[in-house]
């Protein structure tokens, strides 16, 4: 009886310990969801803020002066979005990925100028800064540049593109000073910014040519600005030429300190992918949005354009597409929030999908509308413009491509590939492609862009069939436009070439500029006309 009593005790005290325990955790949980839906609230509310403001600039004649409207960077101080995803200790508004994803695509819907600012500032140069406590008044830069102090990133050379092995400026290292001598170009932001990542070739005593990363005063003697490019888009973003000319900084302010920093300038870039692929769905939608109200209005014959089986399929696949891209982005976005980092395979293939898309997109608009989307008039013609550098920004289509296709095949880095397709349930897919592509030769530079589409639209199709990634009740059919994809992609498999083939290839051009030597007598081909020394 005693012992029935003593029992029923402790069944008490342990329900009353389970049922405090779910109070205290109920407790948790509501106090975290309401956390959640007020910072949802907030996101809106910023988001909706934001396009009213956008919505009253002038964008089209931005880009006949060549330089933003006036208040436009006033707009995005006081939105506070030149510190998307920087701590709220340091000034900025800390959002998620996904959410800073959202207002960059926003952006990009007005203007793909506009949003390239904020990649290039908050996903490119930003983040340097803030992973260096170590630099003097960090925290005082990091709060400027929140307020609107411009970060501009230096990479890019003649000779290198954005290629690390490749980069020829130098960073001779003494003992308390840094002597920065080289060229860089197409750095956006430059003449605007407050400061500028530079990375250089290290050398002195012990540097053994690492790469690091400098930050530099734009006012800095030495540092000088040499030419403003004239881009076929973006033109209300300036992009310039930097001649660094003996430029010192102290050394407190190199940003990688004795470590090699490439990987600080490989984790901005990945970032800097995730958000031209932002980009790209912000054109894609705006460029869809356009088209799509012009085609609700024109008729042919007794029908309206959009009553067309044709045109209706026709935009039916552009809407799909940007499904797709919706997805990739939440994934890679959910993947940086798993793992505190992009993951560089999935950042790559959705940059590479989103920009590919984004540009075939627009160019369906602009021919839907015949010559009015060939009119600066409308806004396709300069969606396409812009759309263009996207496939450009941040590692041209091909040699991310390339990297992917080597990664898939390397047996170093296969693994990684593998675990990527099996995180969003996809092995099956990986095994696939590596069975489809065994006995080729894995550095055929045709095998390795072969290879790397394979990985990009199988990451795709995977993502869309997981389910998590879209709410779209279209997700199936995304699913059947990418497996499409996918079986027009294996039509065109690369086969083994043989060394004749590969040389006749080579002779067809040969002969080519020899023809045109003797039959095109313009000026247009001489190398003063094309100025391209000074690129190559």
């Amino acid at each position: 009886m005693c012992n029935r009593a003593n029992h029923g005790d402790e069944l008490a005290r342990s329900a009353a310990g389970i049922i405090v325990g779910l109070m205290a955790m109920y407790t948790q949980v509501h106090a975290q969801f309401g956390e959640t839906q007020e910072r949802k609230g907030r996101a809106a509310a910023l988001y909706s803020s934001l396009i009213a403001d956008l919505s009253q600039l002038n964008f089209a004649d931005a880009d006949d002066r060549r330089a933003f409207p006036p208040t436009l960077h006033s707009i995005l101080v006081r939105h506070g979005l030149f510190g998307l995803t920087t701590p709220g200790e340091h000034g900025g508004l800390a959002l998620p990925l996904q959410e800073a994803i959202d207002l960059i695509s926003a952006t990009a819907s007005f203007d793909v100028s506009a949003a390239s600012t904020l990649v290039i500032h908050n996903f490119l140069a930003l983040p340097c800064i803030e992973a260096a406590p170590h630099i003097p008044e960090q925290k005082t830069i990091i709060w400027g540049a929140t307020r609107g102090d411009l970060c501009a990133f230096a990479l890019t050379e003649p000779g290198a593109g954005s290629a690390p092995r490749h980069i020829e400026a130098s960073a001779l290292m003494r003992e308390d000073k840094v002597h920065i001598s080289g060229r860089k170009i197409w750095i956006g932001l430059a003449d605007w910014a407050r400061w500028i990542v530079c990375f250089a070739r290290a050398s002195g005593p012990d540097a053994k040519g690492r790469l690091v990363g400098v930050l530099v005063d734009r006012q800095a003697p030495g540092l000088k600005v040499t030419h403003e490019h004239r881009t076929l888009g973006l033109r209300g973003i300036i992009q310039n030429t930097l001649e660094f000319q003996g430029v010192e900084v102290p050394r407190a302010y190199v940003l990688s300190r004795d470590q090699d920093g490439w990987g600080a300038a490989a984790s901005s870039m990945n970032r800097g992918r995730i958000g031209v692929a932002a980009m790209g769905l912000g054109a894609l939608e705006r460029a869809i949005q356009v088209a799509a109200s012009y085609a609700s209005h024109r008729r042919l014959g007794k029908l309206r354009m959009l009553e067309n089986s044709y045109i209706e399929q026709l935009f039916g696949q552009m809407v799909l597409r940007r499904e797709v891209v919706k997805a990739m982005l939440a994934a890679s976005c959910r993947l940086v929030s798993a793992q505190g980092a992009p993951n560089v395979h999935l950042a790559s293939a959705t940059k590479v999908l989103s920009s590919e898309w984004c540009g075939l997109v627009a160019d369906q608009c602009v021919q839907l509308l015949g010559g009015r989307g060939y009119d600066e008039g409308t806004p396709l013609a300069k969606i396409y413009r812009d759309a263009r550098i996207l496939r450009i920004f941040e590692g041209p289509t091909e040699a991310l491509l390339a990297h992917l296709g080597r990664c898939l095949l390397s047996k170093a880095t296969r693994d990684e590939i593998a675990d990527l397709f099996r995180s969003v349930g996809a092995a099956s897919v990986h095994a696939a492609a590596i069975e489809e592509l065994s006995g080729l030769d894995e550095t055929d530079g045709a095998v390795l862009i072969h290879a790397g589409w394979l990985t990009t639209l199988g990451l795709a199709k995977a993502v869309m069939s997981a389910g998590c990634f879209s709410v779209s009740d279209c997700a199936v059919a995304a699913v059947d436009l990418v497996s499409s994809e996918l079986a027009t992609l294996r039509t065109r498999a690369p086969e083994r070439q043989s060394v004749e083939v590969r040389n006749r290839a080579s002779r067809t051009l040969t002969t080519f500029l020899q023809d045109a030597a003797c039959s095109i007598r313009s000026p247009v081909l001489t190398d003063d006309y094309l100025r391209l020394v000074q690129y190559v």
